[in-house]
């Protein structure tokens, strides 16, 4: 009996002698945490006191900013590119037609084609071009672009707004005369 009760009283003091694994990561935990507000307050003080310090934070800022500017430019130019490409296609795949007859079903079919592509995700450029060759179309372009205005989406009308300037519609031309300018000069929407 007596080396049954010196064995459980061993364990007994050896379960007590271990720190729990809760009691571990209690102090791993604030360990972590001592450390991550030490390097706040070294940063902070830096930030406050050394000149050099903040001269090199504010030019990483700066870098930053510059090569943001720059994708964004970069970004800007591949969309202006993207439309530029799938509006000629677009135009070449299926002319506008000339006479007053074909117009009005036409634009009807353009702008119903937009506003199904419009709610579809991804779809948003096909859904402008199709708004713009409405709009090439459309009798009265400033009525249109009104309209437009109120009732698209600001992402697609914005689209159209830029195939206008890229290519001009020959209804906007006329109305504007000569101070817009089509970015390709020669190529104006009939």
């Amino acid at each position: 009996m007596d080396i049954v009760l010196l064995a459980k009283q061993c364990n007994y003091i050896s379960i007590m002698s271990s720190p729990s694994q809760s009691k571990i990561l209690g102090w791993t935990f604030v360990g972590v945490a001592a450390a991550a507000l030490s390097y706040c307050v070294y940063f902070d003080y830096e930030r406050r006191h050394n000149p050099e310090f903040r001269k090199s934070i504010n030019q990483k800022k700066r870098k930053a900013q510059k090569k943001a500017k720059i994708q964004a430019e970069k970004e800007k130019t591949k969309l202006f590119e993207v439309l530029k490409q799938k509006l000629n296609e677009s135009l070449v795949a299926s002319p506008l037609p000339t006479t007053l007859q074909e117009k009005e079903p036409y634009f009807l079919e353009q702008v119903s084609t937009g506003e199904k592509l419009g709610a579809i995700p991804g779809k948003e450029i096909d859904a402008a071009i199709y708004f713009y060759k409405g709009l090439a179309v459309y009798p009265n372009p400033t009525g249109i672009l009104d309209i437009y205005q109120r009732t698209l989406p600001p992402q697609i009308y914005e689209l159209v707004m830029k195939l206008t300037a890229i290519q001009p519609p020959k209804s906007v031309v006329n109305i504007l005369g000569d101070s817009v300018g089509s970015l390709d000069a020669e190529k104006t929407v009939e």
